[in-house]
């Protein structure tokens, strides 16, 4: 198959791939806001403002990022306190009056399940590519800016057994693009950096975080700009185009 002799070719230099998760290999079934908004209209709070739902979302998550980076990773917080203090700082946001029993209700509910398929469905293209990966007989694994409980997505989704290992900014200690945090696992399996690939959907984090780290890396995502910041065989709109190009194109790292 030429296809697949081409796609050798192109991984050839590699020991080692890894792969971000959110918006790369998974994405959320629908928007967190409209999420929040439904799981807390099944608990019995309804009228919720969605346009304000959503600008809370973001401007709350700021602030606990500013203030308890990484998850709560140096903090007194565990990332479940983390997640649960986001949830209600956001629909305190919203609903300031909101019953606390209520609130309570809403963020367990909310933890749970973003750590089930009910929340995440597969991005097309992500199991023949890390399929097709494994085949070529790398190491394959996950870095991602998350907290611990991605091992239960993966394995809700059913690809934890994909990969070799899950590195995630909070068990490391470091989050993307801080190069400690790439350093990891070449440490682990004894790679060299130019001997290791990351792919990522975001141009800041993933993909100049890893070639400042001596990486390669390819970006698939559908932000125009970030496209076109990127060399010209290392940017895809989507995994079924960054498959196709691995398959007919010759990658230019």
């Amino acid at each position: 198959m030429i296809g697949n002799s081409t796609f050798l070719r192109n991984l050839r230099k590699f020991r080692l791939v890894t792969f971000d998760i959110t918006e790369t290999l998974l994405r959320f079934r629908q928007a967190p806001a409209i999420q929040y908004a439904k799981t807390a209209a099944e608990l019995g709070v309804t009228d919720i403002d969605q346009p304000l739902l959503e600008q809370c979302f973001k401007d709350e998550f700021k602030t606990m990022a500013k203030l308890y980076p990484n998850y709560g990773r140096y903090s007194q917080l565990s990332w479940y306190d983390w997640w649960a203090q986001l949830v209600e700082r956001i629909f305190h946001c919203v609903k300031p009056n909101i019953d606390e029993k209520k609130l309570k209700q809403i963020s367990g509910t909310l933890i749970r399940i973003y750590r089930t398929n009910e929340c995440w469905i597969h991005i097309d293209g992500n199991k023949e590519l890390l399929s097709r990966v494994r085949q070529a007989n790398k190491h394959v694994g996950v870095i991602s800016n998350s907290d611990p409980s991605l091992h239960k997505v993966l394995k809700e989704m059913e690809i934890l057994d994909k990969f070799d290992f899950v590195l995630t900014s909070y068990e490391a200690g470091y989050q993307k693009p801080d190069s400690s945090i790439y350093d990891i696992p070449l440490e682990k399996y004894g790679v060299k950096a130019d001997e290791a690939l990351h792919i990522g959907n975001t141009y800041d984090l993933d993909y100049i975080g890893a070639r400042n780290a001596g990486w390669s890396s390819l970006l698939v995502t559908r932000n125009k700009i970030d496209l076109e910041r990127a060399q010209g065989t290392h940017a895809y709109p989507s995994l079924k185009d960054l498959l196709l190009a691995l398959d007919t194109k010759e990658i230019q790292w």
